[in-house]
């Protein structure tokens, strides 16, 4: 049986939610609901961290 890394494990758990919450604050500085975007970086990672920098952004005045 292959034994897991648990150290490795949780390394890379913090990072996905370091970087899902990042996705968030991007897409939230272009003018995007923060929550929403909170969901899909902690689901998506790194993928809702690119799609935040593609956004465009909208008209906050």
């Amino acid at each position: 049986m292959t034994e897991i890394n648990w150290q490795l494990f949780w390394i890379l758990m913090i990072l996905h939610v370091f970087i899902g919450t990042a996705a968030a604050f991007v897409a939230k500085r272009r003018g995007n609901n923060f929550n929403l975007w909170l969901g899909f970086g902690l689901l998506g990672g790194t993928i809702a961290l690119i799609a935040a920098f593609l956004l465009p952004a909208k008209n906050l005045d």
